[in-house]
């Protein structure tokens, strides 16, 4: 008689949206018992776990790390059908950041043996989108990452995978990690008989002192900022001024200086992303920005690093944005990107040349690798952070600040990490992209091999649906729309949005409701972006307006006036005097500084 499988759910207990407070003291999110909820994210995962089980029969175990007071996270759960679950409760696990959260959970699994685990892609609490990919690493199982309709047959599991550009299908031999990138919460269908929840302590999972909590974690928060910056929303029901909002969004940013450091004794990495249609990420230019921004207070040297066997242009490209030499990571093709081949090759180079500091993108592709390399070099990675600040610069030691929003950018977390080299991914639109010399071939040093990589997961399908996608990143005024605008006005404001520095989004409702593809999502659960002007039309919640609180000027239109306010704004692109100031803008800030 076979035995039956086992699928692992992980869940994080994280404080109410708008109610969650940071502990001055201890640097951690005060866990009251009345202001905590189930990670939505987690539920997602959670009802994938159960339509699995009704197709295979197989067992549903519920498991989440924390103190005592979420052990409710775990009735939820029962609750909603789960079978059974595990608490890792223990005062060594406090303090844990997501390697050593990763590292028990990893634990948890060799214990438990399951076929999957799943969690959510990531917290409302932190956004880190970290822990899925580190448990698959430190558990050596392949991974998906923000995976929808997961369907098993023939001893593998098929998901079909959301890119920043489109869709992809893949296949993966289990056990397996998934992350899972979206869903639908699983209803409450019985009582929750607490005797089923079975409580471990770091004991029970082995290891040392140093395994676990705050002693095991490589990263920790050095300071608590509460965000100084209020900005109020302007609500419009009827016309405003279009050509002074395009004068805001446009507004010339003071010139950049290239940064010239004699003599270099560091390196700091900028981790490039080539799309699958061609060109670069608009991120791998924001992450030579970022390294830009403390290279010369580090006195150091930026590295482009990039994944892709044939750079063709991209060197030129990379050098005219700042980086002083190109590592090509050869076996890395990004039509066919593989999580193990990207995961080895940039593994295999940090430990090579020992940079002081690596920043990859907080892209879909950026969320898969990085995790995985911190985790297999033991590494502090702050994910999703937007600026960088240097401590102790005139020391043989200096402290690189990771500047990471929390709480839905309520506080700012300045992060440390022990470990050198320190990682990031950093947050798409927190750094103005251009050039600041001219382009001429850098040295370039290839590094990597060929190679077919494992085999345990692969890509069945490729599907390029939003090429232009990713010109969010890098657009100054940004329009978002929300549910119940109707085809007229979804198919005016993409027309607006082929303007150069224009770019469209959409609310998590209006996604949900089909109005718009998810890779246009904003929101505390998708991502949140820092355009010089949002221009959001309809229905716009809390969640939504908290994901673009970095802007400049927010102005939300009500849904009967979305006409008005987009003739206002073509008339205000197409008017020559408006439409050459736009175009002299966008040319001085894209222009080189000649070197």
């Amino acid at each position: 008689m076979s035995t039956p499988g086992r699928i692992l759910v992980c869940l994080k207990q994280v404080p109410v949206p708008g109610r969650g407070v940071f502990d001055e003291r201890t640097k951690r999110i005060r866990r009251d018992d009345d202001q905590a909820v189930t990670n939505p994210l987690d539920l997602h995962a959670l009802a994938q776990g159960m339509a699995l089980r009704a197709q295979t029969g197989w067992e549903v175990v519920a498991v989440t790390m924390g103190p005592p007071a979420a052990a409710e996270t775990l009735l939820d759960a029962l609750r909603r059908g789960a079978d059974r679950a595990v608490h890792l409760v223990d005062r060594r696990f406090a303090g844990a950041d997501t390697l050593a959260t990763a590292r028990a959970l990893a634990r948890l699994v060799e214990r438990e043996r399951p076929d999957l685990v799943l969690t959510g892609r990531a917290t409302l609490d932190g956004g880190t989108a970290q822990v899925g990919p580190q448990i698959a690493e430190l558990a050596a199982l392949p991974q998906l990452t923000q995976a929808t309709n997961l369907r098993i047959g023939d001893g593998v599991l098929a998901a079909d995978v959301e890119t920043d550009v489109g869709r992809e299908v893949w296949t993966v031999a289990m056990p397996a990690v998934i992350s899972i990138g979206r869903g639908t919460e699983p209803p409450w269908v019985t009582e929750a008989d607490p005797s089923a929840v079975e409580t471990l302590t770091a004991e029970d999972l082995g290891g040392g002192p140093r395994d676990f909590g705050t002693r095991g974690s490589p990263t920790f928060v050095a300071e608590i900022r509460h965000e100084a910056r209020k900005r109020s929303t302007e609500y419009v029901s009827v016309g405003f001024d279009a050509a002074e909002l395009l004068e805001v969004a446009f507004a010339p940013a003071a010139p950049e200086a290239e940064v010239v450091v004699p003599a270099p004794s560091r390196q700091i990495w900028a981790v490039a992303e080539p799309l699958p249609a061609g060109g670069l990420h608009p991120a791998s230019l924001e992450a030579l920005a970022c390294a830009r921004s403390v290279a010369g207070e580090l006195r150091a040297s930026v590295v482009a690093v990039l994944p892709c066997d044939r750079p063709q242009e991209f060197p030129r490209v990379l050098y005219a944005h700042g980086a002083d030499r190109v590592l090509v990571l050869r076996g890395t093709e990004p039509a066919e990107y593989r999580t193990d081949l990207v995961t080895d090759a940039l593994s295999t180079a940090i430990a090579a040349h020992s940079p002081f500091a690596v920043i990859a993108p907080f892209t879909a592709r950026g969320r898969d690798y990085a995790p995985r390399v911190a985790a297999r070099l033991g590494l502090g990675l702050t994910g999703d952070f937007t600026a960088l600040e240097v401590r102790d610069a005139d020391t043989d030691e200096p402290d690189l600040l990771w500047l990471k929003p929390a709480l839905s950018a309520d506080v700012v977390a300045p992060v440390i990490a022990h470990s050198t080299p320190s990682m990031g991914t950093l947050r798409p639109g927190s750094f103005a992209v251009r050039a600041v010399r001219d382009q001429r071939e850098p040295d370039v040093e290839f590094a990597g091999r060929s190679g077919a990589g494992d085999d345990l997961c692969n890509a069945v399908e490729r599907r390029v649906e939003i090429p232009d996608a990713p010109r969010l990143a890098a657009a100054r005024l940004v329009i978002g729309l929300g549910p119940g605008l109707g085809t007229g006005a979804r198919r005016v404001a993409e027309r607006v949005a082929t303007t150069p520095g224009i770019a469209l989004v959409a609310t998590s409702a209006a996604v949900a409701a089909g109005e718009a593809p998810p890779q246009l999502e904003i929101g505390p659960l998708a991502r949140s972006i820092a355009p010089a002007v949002y221009l959001g039309l309809g229905r716009h919640d809390l969640g939504t307006l908290q994901a673009v609180k970095a802007a400049r000027r927010v102005v939300v239109v009500d849904p009967g006036a979305w006409l008005d306010a987009f003739t206002g704004l073509v008339d205000a692109v197409v008017t020559a005097n408006v439409e050459g100031v736009l175009l002299d803008l966008l040319l001085a800030a894209s222009r080189p500084v000649a070197s």
